[in-house]
């Protein structure tokens, strides 16, 4: 094109507009193209297309990862030439994790997607060069992203239990929150409620299980006279063991999206994967038994807990006093806390709950929780500490004849640790009586996570609370 633009102007008087010029240019490659492509077989040509040479708009060999198109090679819908990327991605996965005796499941219709780029293992070249080359695949989508397509697809698709499709449903489809693209961790993660608060983030490693030592029991120091031996003291220590759990996702799909796929589409698909695992990661991290899930804080023995300032028979109702009375119950080594966690409700209750101003009960009065008139919610916060509202937060906690208290939750969160496999194995499946008759596929995502405190005692419990 330098050429074509020095000399004596002859090519600018050639060139009308910019549209002309990228039309020389398309046909002159094509041209090149198949010059290049064309050798000599016995007395007569024949056209052979060169090995580095692709059909097609430019640049869609790296258009970015779909989830849909992995699926939708899976069950056929698509060719190998369509879902280059997701056939190389899953390649490259099964090698690096095969090499730690991870396999995955045997057939076409399994495929390894990643979750998280910073969680690829490192500890060789092709994790290395696997993190960059997948965050930017994984974010790919984000400048094809359309808003108003989008809006369509999520108006007719259901939140509950339904198939997400791009046919018309007769109510509720406004309620499905917008779709995003990005990493599935990144979304999950922003669902969150320990990730929200301020959890430490950790890659599990490929054998699934990962250790954090911790002190238990601090030395003890002593006073001694001149020539006194010092007394011996040994510090106790423990060990934070994680474990891979399996947290399993099931997503059903109209197969519309994944033969006529959209980066909106794809971007609802993601998000609703995320949303479904972040719940029950969320439920599991509160108030799990362990075992095969993850053992919730609410179950450590050690787990700090405070008793609301106004008990009831059937219920106790929390007090301005106990937000500094929960604090104080924190270690002394923990300067300040990250958060508290809580329903929204809860929450609510306590920022509409007023003193009595004229006589007894007329909550007429100051508003008891709030730290100013007027002071911006957003960020919601409690006397200057960030509040994380969840509904996995139970209320159906018990106390006498009540079944529906219940609780808040205060702590210095970075001492809870999330450990995740760095992959998710997704199986596309279009079996099944309901699936088949419905044209339907099945996505059922699995990936590996465990988390854990190292200091339970960094979190403190007031539980039996009135919302109120």
């Amino acid at each position: 094109m330098s050429t074509m633009m020095s000399g004596d102007g002859a090519a600018a008087d050639k060139f009308h507009s910019r549209e002309e010029l990228v039309r020389f240019i398309e046909q002159e490659a094509r041209t090149a193209v198949t010059k290049a492509s064309q050798s000599l077989s016995g007395a007569g040509r024949v056209e052979r297309r060169l090995p580095w040479v692709t059909s097609g708009p430019v640049l869609q060999d790296s258009a970015g990862y779909s989830v849909l198109k992995a699926a939708a090679f899976a069950l056929g819908y698509v060719g190998p030439e369509q879902a280059k990327e997701e056939i190389q991605v899953h390649e490259q996965l099964r090698q690096l994790y095969g090499g730690y005796g991870f396999v995955p499941h045997q057939g076409q219709q399994s495929f390894l997607v990643p979750l998280a780029s910073a969680h690829l293992p490192a500890f060789e070249p092709l994790g290395q060069r696997l993190r960059e080359e997948l965050r930017q695949k994984l974010n790919a989508g984000v400048e094809r992203y359309d808003p108003e397509e989008a809006l369509w697809l999520r108006r007719r698709s259901l939140p509950w239990g339904k198939a997400l499709g791009t046919l018309s449903d007769s109510a509720g489809g406004t309620l499905v929150a917008p779709p995003f693209l990005g990493e599935l961790i990144d979304l999950q993660r922003s669902m969150e409620v320990f990730s929200a608060a301020g959890a430490r983030e950790v890659a599990l490693p490929p054998n699934g299980r990962l250790q954090f030592p911790k002190l238990t029991a601090a030395s003890t120091a002593y006073w001694v006279g001149e020539g006194t031996s010092i007394p011996e003291s040994q510090p106790a220590t423990g060990v934070l063991q994680l474990q891979a759990k399996k947290l399993g996702v099931l997503v059903r799909l109209n197969n519309e999206l994944l033969r006529f796929a959209s980066p909106s589409a794809e971007g609802l698909v993601r998000y609703d994967m995320a949303r479904a695992a972040a719940l029950k990661a969320d439920l599991a991290m509160l108030e799990g038994s362990g075992g095969t899930q993850i053992q919730g804080l609410l179950t450590y023995p050690d787990l700090q807990v405070h008793t609301a300032s106004a008990p009831g028979a059937n219920g106790d109702l929390f007090l301005p006093q106990d937000v500094a009375l929960m604090e104080s119950r924190l270690p002394d080594a923990i300067e300040a806390p990250t958060a508290w966690v809580m329903r929204k409700s809860m929450y609510a209750a306590l920022m509409n709950r007023r003193a009595d101003a004229v006589s007894t009960g007329d909550n007429r009065g100051a508003f008891l929780f709030r730290e100013a008139q007027g002071a911006d919610p957003n960020p919601p916060r409690l006397f200057g500490t960030k509040v994380v509202r969840s509904s996995q937060v139970s209320n159906t906690r018990t106390k006498g004849s009540a079944a529906n208290l219940t609780y808040i939750l205060l702590g210095y969160f970075p001492d809870w640790i999330i450990a995740r496999l760095g992959i998710m194995e997704f199986l596309a499946s279009g079996l099944g009586d309901s699936a088949l008759q419905n044209d339907q596929t099945v996505l059922r995502g699995i990936q590996h996570i465990d988390a854990g405190p190292r200091h339970s005692a960094s979190f403190v419990l007031c539980d039996q609370l009135i919302v109120a």
